[in-house]
C-alpha cells in the first residue's frame, strides 16, 4: 500500500495575486529603469547600485573601514593591478552557516556591493526550490530558457496556507523584465548586462552545452555509452557547461556568480554516475584558475564544510564563518588552507549581521544591514 502525500493547496484568485503583487510595487519606483522612464533619470547618479543602497540605507563603499586590506577589501574590489600582497581578477569564497545564520542576506548585500563598485554582471544561481534574492526582485533581470514551459508560485510561510498560481506575464510585476536565451553563449554575450543582477534559471535541455564541451581544450572522460551533457542530466548540471562557455568565450567584463547552496551541484558525495557528475565537478576545478584570470568571482554558500566537494573547497581562498557556530581555529577543518590566523572561537556569540572573514593568513570582521523582502512567501519557479 502506497502513501500518497497531497500537493499544497494552490489558488488563482486574482484578488490574492494583486494584493500580493501590489507589495513589491514600491521599491520598484525608485529602480534605474522607472526613473529613466519617468524622466527623471540622472544617469551619473541613478545605477541599480545607488537605487538599491538608497532603499535598503547600504554606506557607501570605504574600504578604510577594514583593518587588512587583503581581506575584505580585496575580496570585494577587482583589478587586474592589484597593490602589493593583494590577489589579481576574480576572487572567490565560501560561506559557511546553519539556517538562519544571514547567509541569504549576506548574499543580497554582496550582490549589491559588486554592483556598486565593480559595475559586475551578477549572476545568482536560480534553483526551483529557493528564492533568497527576492530582497532585489525589482531590479532583477530573470533569465528563462527560451521555448520551456514555467510553472511558477507564491508560496506561503506556512505551508498551511494555499499557494497563489503566477503566470510569466505577472513576473514583470514582480522582477524588473524577464528575459529568454537558447544557450549559455547567447546568456552571456546577449543578455547578461553589466551592472545588473540577473537569476539565471538552467536550461533542462542542456541546449549548446555537448558542443560548448565538444570545442573546449578541456577534457575529462564521459560516462559510457554516452556524450558528457545529455537532455536527461539534472538541470543544475547546465552550470558546468555556462561555466565553460564564460572561461572560453567571455565577455571579459568583471562577473559574479552567486552559487547559493553550492554542494546542490558540487556535493562531496559525488560519483562517476551515469551522468557524468564526478567528471563535471572535474571540470569546474580544471576551470578555476582561469576563471579568475577572466575575471569571474564565485560567492559559494552552505550549511558546511563537509557539504562541498573538497575538489572545489581546495580552490577557494576566503573563507567566511557566519555567527551561530565556532569559527575554526585548526587548518584541518578547512580544506585547501595550510593555516588559519584564530586561535579562539570568536563568531558562535555574533549576532546575526556580523560574520569573519578570513584568509590563511589573516582575518577581519564583515557587517551588513538586512535586506527585508516584499513579503514572506517564497517564489517557486520550476523550467521543465
Amino acid at each position: 500500500m502506497s502513501i500518497q502525500i497531497p500537493e499544497s493547496a494552490t489558488t488563482d484568485s486574482e484578488e490574492a495575486k494583486e494584493e500580493l503583487l501590489e507589495r513589491f510595487e514600491e521599491p520598484r519606483r525608485e529602480t534605474r529603469q522607472a526613473l529613466a522612464i519617468g524622466g527623471d533619470l540622472d544617469e551619473r547618479r541613478h545605477t541599480d547600485a545607488d537605487s538599491i543602497r538608497r532603499h535598503f540605507g547600504i554606506p557607501a563603499w570605504d574600504r578604510s573601514k577594514f583593518e587588512y586590506p587583503q581581506v575584505v577589501p580585496n575580496l570585494i574590489e577587482k583589478t587586474h593591478d592589484p597593490p602589493a600582497f593583494e590577489a589579481e581578477g576574480g576572487t572567490d569564497f565560501f560561506a559557511r552557516g546553519k539556517p538562519g545564520s544571514g547567509k541569504s542576506t549576506l548574499a543580497n548585500y554582496l550582490a549589491a556591493r559588486e554592483l556598486d563598485v565593480n559595475d559586475a554582471i551578477v549572476v545568482w544561481r536560480g534553483s526551483s526550490a529557493r528564492s533568497e534574492w527576492l530582497p532585489l526582485a525589482p531590479w532583477t533581470r530573470l533569465c528563462l530558457p527560451k521555448g520551456v514551459d514555467v510553472e511558477i508560485r507564491l508560496e506561503a510561510k506556512n505551508p498551511a496556507d494555499p499557494s497563489i498560481l503566477l503566470d510569466v506575464e505577472d513576473l514583470e510585476q514582480i522582477v524588473r523584465e524577464v528575459v529568454r536565451y537558447t544557450d549559455p553563449i547567447d546568456l552571456n554575450h546577449r543578455v547578461l548586462q553589466h551592472g545588473a543582477f540577473h537569476v539565471v534559471y538552467p536550461d533542462p535541455r542542456m541546449r549548446g552545452c555537448q558542443a560548448l564541451y565538444g570545442e573546449s581544450d578541456r577534457t575529462v572522460e564521459p560516462p559510457t555509452g554516452r556524450e558528457l551533457f545529455d537532455p536527461e542530466d539534472p538541470a543544475d548540471h547546465w552550470w558546468f557547461a555556462w561555466v565553460l562557455a564564460r572561461v572560453d568565450h567571455g565577455p571579459h567584463h568583471w562577473t559574479t556568480w552567486i552559487a547559493d547552496e553550492i554542494g546542490d551541484i558540487a556535493p562531496q558525495s559525488v560519483q562517476k554516475d551515469r551522468f557524468g557528475s564526478y567528471q563535471k565537478v572535474t571540470l569546474l576545478r580544471d576551470s578555476w584558475v582561469d576563471l579568475r584570470k577572466m575575471g569571474v568571482t564565485v560567492h559559494a554558500f552552505g550549511h558546511a564544510e563537509e557539504d562541498v566537494s573538497d575538489l572545489i573547497r581546495r580552490k577557494l581562498r576566503w573563507r567566511i564563518q557566519m555567527p551561530g557556530q565556532a569559527n575554526p581555529t585548526s587548518p584541518s577543518k578547512v580544506v585547501g588552507f595550510d593555516s588559519v590566523p584564530m586561535n579562539a572561537d570568536v563568531t558562535s556569540k555574533f549576532p546575526v549581521g556580523k560574520a569573519l572573514c578570513y584568509t590563511e593568513t589573516k582575518f577581519d570582521y564583515l557587517g551588513w544591514k538586512d535586506m527585508p523582502r516584499a513579503t514572506n512567501h517564497n517564489l517557486k519557479i520550476k523550467v521543465s
